[in-house]
């Protein structure tokens, strides 16, 4: 029942992030739009753009207890590099929906269509793959059976103690 919960709430924070990228993506798609842009370049601006505040706020928010060290570089261009990946990926996805969308749509809509149906992919590969669960190396391993590896075995017999036959 807790991982239910937690999946829940997990659900909610990246409900609220996808729900904030997606205004900033439609508010540049609007006013790139506006200034002559063609409606599906704009939306694939707002869309690029709008990945690199999703990247933060998953990083820091969705995933907020997955989280690597700031002093672990490599580990965070990875998790980068792997979201920019499925973004790049999704954002194929997303610009082709979008372009279906758009004949019959507000652009805004169409955009919205497509945010849409690319969230349930993005959610799985970001809980999954990208800011999965990984053992941190410096951290001790938790004893489960006793103090050391050795503690399940039987004390060996003390020459005389165990017997009560003393060799003095």
């Amino acid at each position: 029942m807790r991982r239910q919960w937690q999946l829940c709430l997990r659900l909610a924070r990246f409900a609220a992030v996808g729900a904030t990228c997606f205004g900033l993506q439609a508010v540049i798609l609007t006013v790139l739009e506006r200034a002559g842009v063609p409606a599906t370049l704009a939306n694939a601006v707002g869309f690029a753009a709008s990945a690199q505040l999703n990247f933060l706020l998953s990083s820091y928010f969705t995933w907020f207890d997955r989280r690597v060290p700031l002093s672990a570089r490599r580990a965070i261009a990875a998790r980068w590099a792997a979201f920019q990946a499925t973004a790049g990926l999704g954002l194929c996805f997303n610009t082709g929906v979008f372009a279906l969308a758009v004949r019959v749509l507000d652009p805004v809509a169409a955009a919205a269509v497509g945010v849409l149906t690319g969230a349930a992919l993005t959610f799985i590969t970001g809980n999954h793959l990208i800011f999965r669960n990984r053992r941190n190396r410096t951290e001790p391993i938790r004893q489960t059976q006793g103090e050391d590896l050795d503690a399940h075995r039987p004390e060996p017999a003390r020459a005389g103690a165990a017997s009560g036959t003393g060799a003095d």
